[in-house]
């Protein structure tokens, strides 16, 4: 239920996003609070959640979304909520530095804009971190 309702709720932010998400590269400084740069963005989108509520104008009241390498894009945050409210993990832990995941995906990413097969091979027991 949670998966559908989670999914469903995204549609709709998808559709009512605003603009910036798209065309900023940068963050937004009039509501960038550094001590809050990493959650401030996905603990408030998780209050819209909560309410269901995707209206635009609520999109757009949300603080800045700040990544070392994204520079505030807010897709790639609500990407990482999303995959992380599915599979019942903090979306901090779904694509970050200490991600056990991201090199992977990475490769798989890159193999498959170039039209590449990928073949995965390991030793001993598969990390459960690695959800096949």
């Amino acid at each position: 239920m949670q998966d559908t309702k989670a999914l469903k709720y995204i549609e709709k932010v998808l559709k009512n996003m605003p603009m910036d998400w798209l065309n900023l590269t940068t963050h937004r400084l009039d509501i960038y609070d550094e001590n809050a740069a990493k959650t401030a963005f996905l603990d408030q989108f998780e209050v819209l959640f909560q309410q269901y509520n995707s209206e635009i104008t609520a999109l757009k009241k949300l603080p800045t979304a700040y990544d070392y390498i994204r520079l505030g894009h807010p897709l790639s945050c609500v990407l990482e909520w999303t995959i992380g409210n599915i599979n019942g993990v903090n979306s901090e832990n779904v694509i970050s530095f200490s991600s056990k995941t991201m090199p992977i995906l990475a490769i798989l990413r890159k193999n498959l804009i170039e039209n590449k097969n990928t073949q995965i091979l390991y030793t001993g027991e598969l990390s459960i971190f690695f959800d096949v």
